[in-house]
């Protein structure tokens, strides 16, 4: 009987009111119980189920005749023995699947006479002797025939831990093999300690002690846990003889061949080999004789199931081979008159292309005709696949939708057997001329390719409309893809020569404005930042005709500067970091005094003192999650920790050179604002202050730069809100702003601005007029920069030119500048992209991103194991987003990382000894913290306990946060819901 037979047997039984006998019940259970079968994983868990099923109706009928024997390594594993009959056993069990009517049935362990018992003896105290020595002395009484001082040598044996496991194993095989003591072999292992029973050897000797002894179950229940691969060949052929007698013919005869493969000599194996060939070609004949009967009946799905039927008892039945071999000749031979007679009424079309493909596959006497056939459909399938692409561009053309046009006219380029349809489709509109076999557009990537032709039809569309404005801008943008094309060229000639009559009128007016004497140098310098925005597209040699006017209308302004104003500015370029202007204002001053009193008021705030530390890794050094930390995280790059003790002292710790360094500054508290991690450039935001310092820093030196005022460095109106700034890798004095107004009445923008420059911001991108972007930095070489708003988001290369352009907004969380990935938050949950947004994979069970975004900070995230570091005012914790667990609250500082977090770990800062040891904590996270699934409800309403309990886990305790969490469908205002809670 099939396995799926005896699985529907067991289920009829269970649901049936007869109670059957004991003897059926444990027929069945011994058959479906899965731990021998090769079985899916479904089915192994339905078998187990209905296993568990069985052995409770058998207990609550028959228990009185069955007791429990504890498994040896797990109390929560028994075997289901006969009390009377020692061989009969109904497998093991979990106590916990056992129901309540059942345990109380069965007898008590003391009246149980489990299998044949092992003999009673005295109790022998441990030997005093080592294992190697007990054995070695037991060896030497063998060979003087003294075998029970020799029995009672080993039996004394006593492991304390692993070490002398060879030792333990040689006893127990000389109790077995050369005194035939099987039951005190048995005690010997079994007095052992845990952690010894716990070793695959000795769980192997032990079965085939059991075994030996006559005690089958407990053999079977630990043959069944052990890698069968590990087995030595007297196991497998025990196991074998056990599964033989249990009915589980086939895997019998399997271990028996994994048996024929080990090294060695097992006396029965050819005996038990042809036993179990014997059963399984008497069990397969009954199938065979079905198999015959029904291929004599034409009723070929019954012989063929009969015959595998048969083949799965015996797999060297021949007689089952040939009525399956038989039984498929035929329905292929069927199969295939079918699919010819569907191939004759098939119309032309994919399916009839399917069905050529399967007959290729299938039909090996027709492979040349049906290959032609192929040739032939495919032929006039692409063919009018071709003809109706051409007509759905020509309706999209008509309709103006661009995209959907380009998506036609790239698939077409792509047929190389059908050019002429590619060329017909090119010809259909100007704007697809600009796409025929355009290979500077091939060299780049089709998302890029189609934005560079879509900005193109969007500068073109204006030029119709008569909307001039920044259609030069995208056409610049784009000229490198066209410019070879004679209808592009022209449209860029007549429009930059517009833009230049233009371009000369306006500073042709400019320059009129600022001719008289009576102009003052505010006007005349705002002119000329006009001119030089307006001369940008004029020929190399009118832009230096234009530099000379204004040079020498400037050099008529210009008059001695007084000592006291080259001081002032030579102070301003050094604290700035203007190295080239500090140069050549100090040859100005003459004062030797005034010079050295300047370079001491700049030089004071800007040392550093540089300390060495020792940097230590341990991995036995004490965790602790509850104290105040003894530093506080300043920030971090993909290589560097940056941390601060409560002098204002500041530590770099750079895990690429395994250093760690103290800095000494007057400057106060510093925070990481941006850095250039490989130019060991950082720039700090100070504590408090509108006031930024850009530091050099490395191991064993470090001089602070640059320091400066946001608004009067960069000459920003002051109602100006410096949001993010950034480093340029190309100019030290050139920095990245993202500005917005304070009061939110005009479009932030995001731009490149120099300190101390009045030529305004270079590069500037605005977005739909909103009052506030945010921005990331991708990378630093090159610059990249991710910049949005509440509905667009783009990605823009150095010069902040678009690169990329989307309709929706991420919230970032964090970038992996190293890997060129994005983690950021859209929709519901955690998502991981490429610096294109493509290749997108997502964290579905990241849900609570969506409630810690407004309030908490992202210390940081770790790739490597789903986590995130999350902190709310003092508070932090870690946040599993693969499982949507987070963990119990520790301090803020208490846990740091690189950015990503390569690895967690915890600290210890000894001050004196100037030591800074760290402990990688990235796995022990989840043994030394408590989590927590994160109580997600969409959809349900709250009751008020569980609100509360959620709204103290999502805020870390606080119970004074000015906002509280609004949770969908909570059953009252938040307010309301939570109250004070205590």
């Amino acid at each position: 009987m099939t396995w799926d037979l005896c699985v529907a047997e067991a289920e009829t039984l269970l649901t049936s009111t007869r109670i059957p006998s004991s003897l059926e019940i444990i027929t069945l259970i011994k058959r479906i119980n899965p731990t021998r079968l090769q079985l899916p994983e479904p089915d192994r868990e339905r078998g187990y189920r209905i296993n568990g099923a069985l052995q409770n109706l058998l207990l609550e009928h028959y228990g009185a005749a069955f007791w429990l024997v504890p498994f040896a390594w797990n109390p929560e594993i028994v075997l289901i023995k006969h009390t009377a009959l020692p061989s009969v056993d109904a497998c093991h069990a979990l106590v916990g699947a056992l129901s309540e009517k059942a345990l109380m049935s069965v007898a008590d362990p003391a009246e149980g006479a489990a299998s044949k018992p092992c003999p009673k003896k005295k109790t022998k105290p441990p030997s005093s002797r080592s294992p190697t020595d007990a054995v070695r002395g037991a060896q030497q009484m063998l060979e003087r025939y003294e075998y029970c001082r020799a029995e009672e040598l080993l039996s004394g044996i006593r492991l304390e831990n692993n070490g002398a496991l060879p030792s333990l194993l040689r006893a127990a095989t000389m109790l077995m093999e050369e005194i035939g003591a099987y039951g005190t072999a048995v005690e010997l292992l079994l007095s052992q300690p845990k952690c010894v029973l716990k070793d695959n050897s000795i769980k192997e000797t032990l079965a085939q002690a059991y075994y030996r002894n006559g005690m089958i179950p407990e053999a079977r229940a630990l043959f069944d846990v052990l890698p069968v691969a590990g087995m030595q060949k007297l196991s497998l052929c025990a196991y074998a003889d056990i599964s033989f007698k249990d009915g589980s013919l086939t895997h019998a005869y399997g271990l028996l061949e994994r048996a024929e493969e080990k090294e060695g000599f097992a006396a029965n194996l050819d005996r038990l080999k042809n036993e179990i060939r014997e059963a399984m070609h008497a069990e397969a004949q009954t199938w065979l004789q079905k198999a015959q009967e029904a291929l004599r009946r034409d009723d070929v799905a019954q012989a063929e199931s009969m015959g595998l039927q048969a083949l799965s008892r015996f797999p060297a039945l021949q007689q089952a081979r040939e009525i399956v071999a038989e039984v498929r000749t035929r329905r292929e031979a069927e199969e295939l008159t079918s699919l010819w007679d569907k191939l004759e009424k098939s119309e032309r079309g994919q399916s009839r292309l399917d069905l050529l493909e399967t007959l290729l596959e299938r039909d090996r006497e027709h492979q040349e005709k049906i290959k032609t056939l192929l040739v032939t459909e495919k032929a006039t399938v692409k063919e009018e696949w071709c003809f109706s692409q051409l007509q759905r561009l020509r309706e999209e053309t008509v309709r103006k939708r661009w995209e959907k046009c380009y998506a036609i006219i790239d698939s077409l380029s792509h047929q190389n057997d059908h050019v002429d349809s590619y060329r017909e489709a090119c010809a259909l509109s100007p704007h697809f001329s600009v796409l025929y076999n355009n290979r500077r557009l091939r060299k780049v990537t089709p998302k890029t390719a189609k934005e560079a032709w879509l900005r193109l039809i969007q500068a073109r569309t204006a030029l119709q409309s008569g909307q001039r404005e920044g259609c030069l801008e995208l056409m610049d943008g784009v000229k490198e893809y066209f410019e070879h094309c004679p209808d592009f060229a022209e449209e860029y000639r007549k429009l930059l020569g517009a833009e230049q009559e233009s371009s000369r009128r306006e500073i042709a007016d400019l320059l009129r404005q600022v001719a008289g004497d009576d102009v003052d140098e505010v006007r005349i310098g705002t002119a000329f930042n006009r001119i030089r925005k307006k001369m940008t597209v004029l020929p190399e040699k009118e832009r230096v005709e234009y530099k000379k006017i204004m040079q020498d209308r400037l050099a008529q302004l210009v008059t001695e500067p007084d000592d006291e104003e080259v001081g002032n500015a030579y102070h301003c370029a050094l604290l700035l970091g203007k190295a080239e202007d500090a140069a050549q204002l100090r040859k100005m001053i003459r004062d030797a005094d005034r010079l050295e009193q300047i370079e001491k008021e700049v030089s004071e705030p800007m040392q550093m003192e540089v300390s060495p530390l020792t940097l230590a890794f341990s991995d036995d050094m004490p965790v602790d999650l509850t104290s105040k930390p003894a530093l506080r995280c300043l920030g971090a790059t993909y290589r560097h920790i940056l941390l601060g003790d409560e002098e204002g002292d500041l530590i770099m710790v750079d895990l690429h050179d395994m250093t760690a360094t103290k800095f000494a500054c007057i400057l106060g508290r510093l925070y990481l604002a941006d850095a250039l991690p490989a130019q060991g450039i950082f720039l700090f935001r100070i504590q408090g202050e509108n006031f930024f310092a850009r530091a050099e820093l490395s191991s064993g030196k470090g001089a602070v730069k640059a320091v400066f005022e946001g608004s009067t460095g960069f000459l920003l109106p002051s109602d100006s809100v410096i949001n993010d700034i950034y480093l340029s890798s190309d100019r030290a004095t050139d920095y990245y702003l993202n500005i917005a107004q304070e009061d939110g009445t005009a479009p932030a923008v995001m731009g490149r601005l120099r300190l101390r420059s009045r030529n305004g911001m270079a590069d500037t991108v605005r977005i739909n007029n909103e009052p506030r972007l945010y921005s990331w930095r991708l990378s630093s070489n090159p610059e990249k920069f991710i910049i949005g708003t509440t509905d667009q988001t783009r990605i823009c290369a150095r010069n902040l030119t678009l690169d990329i352009a989307m309709g929706f907004t991420p919230e970032i969380w964090e970038v992996d500048e190293v890997n060129g990935h994005i983690y950021y938050y859209f929709g519901t949950t955690l998502r991981k992209a490429d610096f294109h947004l493509d290749d997108c994979d997502e964290f579905p069970h990241s849900d609570a991103f969506m409630f810690f975004y407004g309030y908490h900070r992202m210390l940081g995230l770790c790739p490597a194991t789903s986590t995130a570091h999350l902190a709310l005012r003092e508070r932090a914790a870690l946040y599993d987003y693969s499982a949507n667990k987070l963990s119990t609250v520790f301090p803020a500082d208490a846990i740091i990382s690189t950015r990503p977090a390569k690895n967690w770990y915890c600290y210890h800062y000894d001050k004196d000894a100037g030591e800074l040891k760290l402990r990688d904590v990235t796995e022990e996270v989840f043994k030394i913290l408590d989590w927590r699934t994160v109580p997600i409800k969409n959809g349900q309403k709250w009751s008020n306990e569980q609100y509360r309990e959620a709204y103290e886990m999502m805020y870390f305790g606080y119970k004074d946060t000015p906002e509280p969490l609004v949770f969908p469908h909570a059953e009252q205002e938040p307010s309301e819901a939570t109250g004070t809670v205590q």
